[in-house]
């Protein structure tokens, strides 16, 4: 072979190369540019973040707006309870008093709800309306007369005129029956916790209804040890208070060392965390020997304590 055919072979030989070359750069180039972007640390965080936000926002428990309203807890149904601002366990707690026969009589009668703050019951308080159907016997006098028209307001001049036939029927047919139990005089006075509904409602400006309201005040308080007490009842008339006389002797107390949590929050000075507090304390450092190891607990104002004071043993 002639150098010259050499010469043109190897020419030809580099030019391949060279060609070959060139085109795998360019092809490289190329599929370089439809790579997509790998996304950085920082960019793979925001959309982890971006994308967490989303599901909670698809599946996060809307907020209940809480409204206020008038209503009666012997019928309002869950839906009710529930737009009042109440909770759902606190609702089931009031379906089950219900079902076993359990009536709210007055609005006090709710604060008595399992697990029911003071802070709840002073909201909803204002709005409770009971039905003149779930009131005591004794206290539907009164309600036809007027004296608890709060429950009574939904009647009309209809129904007045037709208890008031009724009423002059009866007194007609019994003269000498007198028409309302004959009170005492300026001066005297009777014992507000050994004395029986018809001795109470000797006392000027008590009927049968705030009769029975001191009587069932005074089982829950274990007795009365101060007048001032009696204006704890709703629109008590404070003109009675002149006819009553404080005798503290027999007061029931309850012992804090011994009773159970849910006998403890019975009584209506004491709520459900100051109970617990109680039980919790004694648990932890044995028998409570005085009223000051109470206020040891953050549950316990000194007004807490001042009231409770009279009613509590140890």
């Amino acid at each position: 072979m002639h150098k010259s055919d050499r010469r043109s072979l190897l020419f030809l030989v580099s030019l391949f190369v060279i060609i070959a070359a060139l085109t795998g750069f360019f092809a490289d180039t190329e599929y370089s540019n439809d790579t997509p972007d790998i996304p950085t640390d920082s960019i793979m965080h925001k959309q982890s973040s971006q994308h967490k936000a989303d599901v909670a926002d698809v599946y996060a428990v809307p907020k209940r707006n809480v409204e206020t309203f008038c209503f009666d807890p012997n019928t309002a149904d869950s839906t009710t309870l529930l737009r009042l601002g109440l909770q759902s366990w606190q609702v089931r707690n009031i379906y089950k008093f219900r079902a076993r026969g359990g009536v709210y009589q007055c609005k006090e009668d709710f604060a008595y709800v399992y697990g029911l703050t003071a802070k709840d019951y002073k909201r909803l308080a204002p709005y409770i309306r009971i039905s003149s159907d779930y009131l005591p016997a004794s206290s539907l006098a009164d309600v036809r007369r007027g004296r608890h028209h709060s429950y009574y307001n939904r009647t009309t001049s209809t129904h007045y005129s037709n208890e008031q036939n009724i009423k002059e029927s009866a007194y007609s047919q019994n003269k000498k029956q007198p028409a309302y139990t004959p009170k005492i005089k300026p001066g005297e006075t009777l014992k507000i916790n050994s004395s029986d509904t018809t001795e109470l409602k000797k006392i000027p400006g008590i009927g049968s209804y705030y009769a029975r309201r001191i009587v069932d005040y005074r089982t829950r308080l274990g007795g009365y040890v101060s007048k001032e007490q009696l204006l704890e009842i709703d629109d008590f008339p404070v003109k009675a208070i002149a006819y009553i006389n404080i005798d503290s002797e027999n007061i029931k107390k309850i012992n804090i060392n011994k009773s159970s949590l849910a006998q403890i929050k019975r009584h209506p000075y004491i709520n459900y965390y100051q109970a617990s507090a109680i039980v919790n304390f004694r648990r932890l450092h044995g028998m409570i020997k005085s009223i000051s190891e109470l206020r040891l607990m953050k549950e316990f104002s000194p007004e807490d304590l001042k009231r409770i004071e009279p009613y509590v043993t140890y």
